[in-house]
């Protein structure tokens, strides 16, 4: 398990997302707390706090903020594997934490508009990620149709903590652009098309993974990975929302295709189904599907003095070829009863509590459990 820190495109900013554009788009304000358990078969953990918040400042103007920590545990090293975590003492569980902050401005533009800025900061003690993300957001056709365009810029330290506890750091740069339209088909159905562009320049690597060669005589020694230092993804997406109102329930499918400069191609299918079981309860059952071929520089077996030097080569089980499920439920409740009978609890009107739980597994022997919750207020 590599450093838990994530691209803000990839990761961070989806679960900050529905602040910006729910929240801040419907100038509504809101304040949210929520705990999250990992661990996988590889008795790898993260165990993370978060607290959102956005408050309204002037009378088209939100103001955002999302602080996360991080508990990050790795075990101790006990081969030669795709395992990524310091060598200094390896025989030791290796815990570290990360601390992330992401503030933002959301401004309305009369009626049918808004523009967020925000800026991004993670940081531990071997990685520092900054980012800077503009997104406009406009209605259209009644607004039946909202067309939200992002832009992004990352600027990161990659560091690797040496035998004698010196880091030493590499950079890395990432360039996004998204394009998204959410159009309303009826009542009671939506339909989303969304494309991403993203260029990495940089370091690529993983500085703690190592390959193990053989050269010419069939002796192996073991090197670092070498990726090459720029990448460049794209990815289209549809997504399709119905709501059935005579069962009280929403279907939501979606399909995603990417394909990359490193020859890596994807499809990725998921269902989500909700479903109220009482008039403040909803029951959702969730299952992705995830396919990738693999990158053209991955090999089983790395074999001749050429991949001892500047020879591609790589020990990241996510550039092989492989399959994933996901599978989870999740359990809403929503707080707007608690409102409606007691007056002095208003502020509940808009508030959730959620528990979700997520079981996945993939083709390469590799498996993890998620367990999720989180409370929601509104202000």
């Amino acid at each position: 398990m590599r450093r838990y820190i994530k691209p803000i495109s990839v990761c961070t900013l989806l679960s900050f997302l529905p602040w910006l554009t729910g929240y801040a788009a419907g100038e509504r304000e809101g304040l949210g707390f929520t705990t999250y358990y990992f661990s996988d078969s590889g008795d790898n953990s993260v165990v993370t706090t978060s607290f959102k918040l956005a408050k309204k400042l002037l009378e088209n103007t939100l103001f955002l903020i999302d602080i996360e920590l991080d508990q990050v545990t790795v075990p101790a090293v006990t081969a030669v594997t795709g395992a990524t975590r310091p060598q200094r003492r390896k025989n030791e569980p290796f815990e570290k934490n990360r601390g992330q902050i992401i503030v933002g401005v959301q401004q309305g533009l009369g009626d049918n508009a808004s523009f967020a800025g925000n800026f991004y900061r993670s940081q531990e003690i071997d990685y520092v990620s900054n980012a800077f993300v503009g997104i406009f957001s406009h209605d259209l056709n009644d607004k039946n149709t909202t067309v939200t365009l992002r832009g992004q810029y990352n600027a990161d330290l990659v560091g690797k903590i040496l035998d004698d506890g010196d880091i030493v750091n590499q950079r890395k740069k990432t360039y996004n652009g998204s394009f998204n339209l959410s159009q309303i088909l009826s009542p009671n159905t939506v339909m989303d098309v969304s494309y991403d562009f993203v260029l990495h320049k940089g370091f690529q690597s993983d500085p703690y993974r190592q390959v193990r060669v053989l050269d010419g005589t069939g002796a192996s020694i073991t090197v670092d990975e070498l990726h090459p230092n720029s990448r460049t993804r794209h990815a289209a997406a549809m997504k399709l929302s119905q709501f059935i109102a005579p069962i009280k329930a929403s279907v939501i499918g979606s399909y995603r295709y990417y394909f990359d400069s490193w020859k890596v191609k994807s499809h990725t299918g998921e269902v989500k189904f909700n479903k109220y079981i009482l008039n403040d309860l909803v029951f959702g059952v969730d299952f992705r599907y995830y396919t990738q071929t693999a990158a053209y520089f991955y090999k089983d077996r790395y074999d001749g003095n050429q991949y001892q030097a500047g020879g591609l080569r790589t020990a990241d089980y996510k550039l092989k070829e492989f399959s994933s499920n996901n599978f989870g439920f999740t359990l809403t409740y929503l707080l707007r009863g608690l409102a409606k009978s007691n007056p002095d609890m208003q502020f509940l009107q808009d508030s959730a509590i959620e528990l979700q739980y997520f079981r996945y597994f993939n083709s390469l022997d590799f498996s993890a459990d998620i367990i999720q919750a989180s409370i929601t207020f509104s202000i």
